[in-house]
């Protein structure tokens, strides 16, 4: 995908998420479902990681490796012409920069949007600290700015 429509699929997500109509995000877990959601009359999708996992023989929960997951949103995000948001569980590393190279992974993929929890991957169930969290956010933001996209967090 080109930046300027990796670019224009990312302001529209950010624009669908104004309103004032509610933002649906269906939850694909293949390029199938995807499609299937698109049709459907979805203006956008946000991957699962549960389903993606599960549909690839794992638990959820970083079970599935960084690369796989980034090879399902790929197939996901290519198989659709609506903007892609991506689940990546707590982003597949405790530091700021594993979880910046793994939405960097999102961005070469096609997604413009990525969810990412404040858990910690080392430690299931354990939150992180709030310091930690807006160091990762800040990281991502920064990456980003960098690629020229504007990445909905």
């Amino acid at each position: 995908m080109n930046l300027e429509a990796q670019r224009a699929k990312a302001e529209l997500l950010r624009r669908l998420h104004e309103g004032p109509d509610l933002l649906v995000l269906a939850n694909p877990w293949d390029a199938g479902s995807a499609r299937i959601f698109e049709q459907a009359g979805c203006r956008a999708l946000g991957t699962t990681s549960a389903g993606i996992a599960f549909a690839h023989g794992y638990a959820d929960g970083e079970r599935l490796s960084r690369a796989e997951m980034l090879e399902a949103v790929r197939r996901i995000a290519a198989a659709v012409a609506v903007p892609v948001t991506a689940d990546m569980e707590a982003g597949f590393g405790d530091s700021a920069a594993e979880v910046v190279e793994t939405v960097r992974g999102v961005l070469r993929a096609g997604a413009v949007g990525v969810n990412l929890e404040d858990a910690l991957k080392s430690a299931p169930g354990t939150l992180v600290e709030i310091a930690a969290q807006v160091e990762k956010i800040r990281a991502v933001r920064e990456l980003a700015a960098a690629e020229g996209i504007p990445l909905v967090i």
